[in-house]
């Protein structure tokens, strides 16, 4: 099977053929006729993409150590997006997901001319993608029994990424505090990046269904401040390096 670098570069000399825009975006609108659908019992509201101006569905299932996924939109352009997005990623394993970059993007030129909503929709995609591959990255890790409860929660908000910046919601900084009880109550005090964050419940919600998967838990109350200030100083290296800022 080809790595993922191997199908980005496929997908460049794909694209590198046409000249005009509208050729383009007919190739991605073939592409999204070909692409594997997910089952229409699995078009529930779990599996919506949040973030996308139209409709997205997007389901994964694990094989052999792969991830595999299948997805849908009533929407054309946004059917042929997901379906380029999937050409790289399917069958891949969780860490090469996690691992790659999407360079492929800027040289086939398809994020600057894409609407502002319709580039916001492709960073949800990723997001969303990565943030399968970080779940069962997770779940491949050692048994929670050998881990505290705390940890287990840092692994949960770590497969929550911002809206606008791929990097995890933990490695952001974005979390201020946690707190767990022996009775498996849990309070969480976050931030977001910008106070008008338009999807700021989204976020909150994810964080809590994030925290309440994990064993032990009871309840999570979430405390969304924007005191002290979110600054990029609050970043973890790791994301500073993956954001090209070290």
């Amino acid at each position: 099977m080809k790595t993922i670098q191997e199908i980005q570069s496929d997908i460049v000399e794909e694209f590198s053929v046409f000249t005009d825009w509208m050729d383009k975006y007919e190739y991605l609108i073939d592409l999204g006729k070909g692409m594997p659908l997910i089952d229409e019992k699995d078009k529930t509201e779990a599996n919506l993409i949040r973030g996308c101006q139209s409709r997205v569905w997007l389901s994964c299932r694990e094989e052999d150590g792969r991830l595999h996924f299948a997805a849908d939109s009533d929407a054309i352009i946004t059917k042929g997006i997901i379906s380029l997005l999937l050409k790289v990623y399917d069958g891949q394993t969780p860490a090469d997901i996690l691992a790659a970059d999407e360079e492929f993007i800027e040289k086939i030129g398809l994020r600057e001319n894409l609407s502002p909503t319709r580039a916001n929709g492709l960073v949800s995609m990723i997001q969303t993608i990565k943030a399968h591959a970080a779940a069962a990255k997770a779940s491949s890790a050692a048994p929670a029994s050998g881990r505290s409860i705390d940890e287990d929660i840092v692994l949960a908000l770590r497969q929550v990424y911002d809206p606008e910046i791929p990097v995890n919601i933990y490695d952001l900084g974005l979390i201020y505090d946690i707190q767990a009880d022996a009775d498996g109550q849990v309070f969480i005090k976050m931030t977001l990046t910008a106070p008008n964050c338009p999807i700021a419940d989204d976020v909150v919600a994810q964080v809590r269904e994030a925290v309440a998967d994990v064993p032990g838990v009871r309840d999570v109350q979430v405390d969304l401040v924007f005191e002290p200030e979110w600054t990029t100083d609050l970043m973890s290296e790791e994301a500073k390096l993956e954001l090209g800022m070290l």
